[in-house]
């Protein structure tokens, strides 16, 4: 059973595009199964990534979601995934649900905030080499699953760097 009872599940491939920069967000993802990944493009076409979310994860642009304006990210699945799909009027009905249901929703919010301050102050203050430590902390499953490019673009690094970053590691 998904958070809400409503809630519409559909699969979707490695590649698909959930929600494109400018659209303005109808929906929040719980990702059942798979990966999806949240990222910004800058001026010269770099991707950078925002946020993983592997299951049990929920994403969405939060601003354009409850603000209904556009959004500045995409919502790309990574993995090939099972994902229920809440909608604002469902998620506006969150008064109804069961005090567990109410718990669940409240624990991932709060994961994915404390998850997203983690992530600020590490690209903030820490050394490469950390963030990426920080990486595999926050997301153990991840670290064998993802290609390094994808690893490498969430920490900031080049490919080529987060190869030698994990080569000193395993000497530690």
């Amino acid at each position: 059973m998904g958070i809400l009872p409503t809630t519409k599940k559909i699969k979707v491939n490695k590649g698909d595009v959930l929600l494109k920069q400018g659209q303005i967000t109808k929906y929040g993802y719980l990702v059942e199964t798979g990966c999806l990944k949240s990222y910004t493009l800058d001026n010269n076409g770099k991707e950078h990534i925002l946020q993983f979310a592997p299951e049990n994860w929920m994403i969405s642009d939060l601003d354009s979601f409850t603000n209904q304006i556009p959004s500045v990210i995409f919502i790309e699945a990574i993995e090939d995934s099972e994902v229920a799909f809440i909608s604002k009027s469902e998620f506006n009905e969150i008064s109804q649900l069961e005090k567990t249901e109410l718990i669940e929703i409240a624990t991932k919010f709060r994961n994915n905030l404390i998850a997203t301050n983690k992530r600020v102050i590490g690209l903030l203050s820490a050394t490469a080499e950390q963030r990426y430590i920080d990486f595999t902390l926050l997301y153990p499953t991840l670290v064998q699953r993802l290609p390094l490019k994808l690893i490498a673009s969430y920490i900031g690094v080049t490919p080529e760097y987060l190869s030698e970053i994990r080569r000193k590691l395993s000497k530690k």
